[in-house]
């Protein structure tokens, strides 16, 4: 039987290219990655980004079509990277889907595990979750659940 792999990239519209560069170096620690370059000029103009180990891709394309919120991108990362990136969205002033800047009374308790919702500038949602649900209720003291 045939499985998939992983996923390779992810195709996310932004309306400036190189602001959008800039924001997701700064916030995700995405860099253009070089092996690309060629499809920068391409008919539909991608520049690829990629995280430092090169596991995980995201392919920007400009378009003046507000964003559509097709869907959410959701990363996956260990409890201590959790907290850490919380505190990394909040120092960056990274807001939510409401406009409220992220913090850590914003992390969304599902029971089994967490997460924390934001937007680029160019209103596309993402999540960072991770299981070590049990860890991460003693530090972010969750509220018991009726």
């Amino acid at each position: 039987m045939l499985s998939l792999g992983k996923i390779d990239h992810i195709h996310v519209k932004v309306s400036d290219i190189p602001k959008a560069i800039a924001w997701y170096e700064r916030v995700l620690n995405m860099v253009p990655d070089t092996r690309y370059h060629q499809m920068n000029d391409a008919p539909h103009g991608v520049t690829m980004l990629a995280n430092q180990s090169g596991s995980v891709r995201i392919a920007l394309s400009e378009t003046s079509v507000p964003n559509d919120d097709s869907g959410t991108i959701a990363f996956v990362v260990s409890g201590q990277d959790f907290l850490e990136w919380i505190d990394q969205l909040a120092g960056e002033r990274v807001a939510n889907r409401e406009g409220l800047t992220i913090a850590r009374d914003s992390v969304a308790d599902h029971g089994f595990f967490c997460a924390i919702s934001f937007v680029d500038p160019h209103g596309n949602p993402f999540e960072i979750i991770s299981y070590d649900h049990t860890w991460l209720a003693g530090k972010l003291k969750f509220k018991a659940r009726v």
